[in-house]
């Protein structure tokens, strides 16, 4: 299209992963297979063995780099990935995701004709356990949905303008002293970015898939999940946002609806109470 030929910008894509092997090289191959290509795919990993055992990646494109970041979680891997980046836009994909054709190009069209400093996009499940979970809590799967509808960018589908990182600051540990695993970031980011007064997009044709296998689909997991959710939403609370949810599940209830919300509640008190 012309205007790629005046206003073109170029994208890094960081994946900070935890899971070498086949699932991850999917994802990659997906990001080398794109319409119009990334400048580079940055991968993040904790440590260093974990970066060697990845080297094979490195066969699949001169512009695949690998890096280590000495520390647990994708918090600090991300923005590793940031540091090193040099594209305009900087993309995030998670490890166990397949990106769309066309990603990479929409990406440069969005923030080509608009002056936004993030985009999102859809995150689809694929279910390769057989087992499917009701769209309604796609979100405990690390997808979007259109009922209840997902108002923010998620990690596995989101860009960023270099200069929003310049401007707003980078990507901070949320509820790192009150569970082993801090969750919410890309939250925290949002927020501060509208609260700053800048512009957050959304953009359909952006379309990522996410592997769900069938553990990922037991209620045990999805409990785990919702009270980690709970645990962050103690630190970002958005109450006319977390009333709207409330509502849309106590008027549409599943087998899912009491132990979910229950662990949401709990992780929300603990989070409060370890304040």
């Amino acid at each position: 299209m012309a205007y790629y030929e005046v206003n073109m910008k170029s994208v890094s894509v960081v994946i900070a992963s935890h899971r070498p092997g086949e699932i991850l090289t999917k994802c990659v191959e997906s990001l080398w297979a794109q319409w119009v290509r990334p400048l580079e795919v940055i991968i993040v990993v904790d440590t260093e063995e974990e970066a060697h055992e990845l080297e094979p990646l490195l066969l699949l494109n001169s512009h695949t780099k690998i890096y280590y970041s000495c520390a647990t979680g994708p918090t600090e891997a991300r923005n590793l990935g940031i540091e090193k980046s040099t594209g305009d836009i900087i993309a995030f994909i998670d490890d166990d995701a397949i990106a769309g054709n066309e990603w990479i190009e929409y990406i440069i069209r969005t923030f080509s004709l608009t002056t936004c400093d993030i985009v999102g996009g859809e995150v689809s499940p694929m279910f390769t356990g057989g087992v499917i979970v009701p769209e309604k809590w796609w979100w405990i799967i690390g997808c979007t949905s259109d009922e209840p509808p997902t108002f923010r960018p998620i990690s596995c589908n989101m860009a960023v303008s270099r200069e929003a990182f310049i401007k707003y600051g980078m990507f901070k540990e949320v509820g790192l002293t009150r569970m082993e695993y801090p969750m919410s970031e890309e939250t925290e980011f949002v927020q501060r970015v509208l609260a700053m007064g800048g512009c957050v997009a959304w953009n359909d044709d952006l379309k990522v898939y996410h592997n769900v296998p069938k553990e990922r689909t037991t209620l045990s997991y999805m409990m785990t999940r919702a009270y980690r959710e709970g645990v962050g939403k103690s630190v970002l609370e958005n109450k006319d946002l977390e009333q709207q949810f409330l509502k849309f599940y106590l008027t549409h209830p599943d087998r899912y609806t009491v132990p979910v919300l229950a662990s949401v509640a709990s992780g929300y008190l603990w989070g409060k109470m370890c304040k």
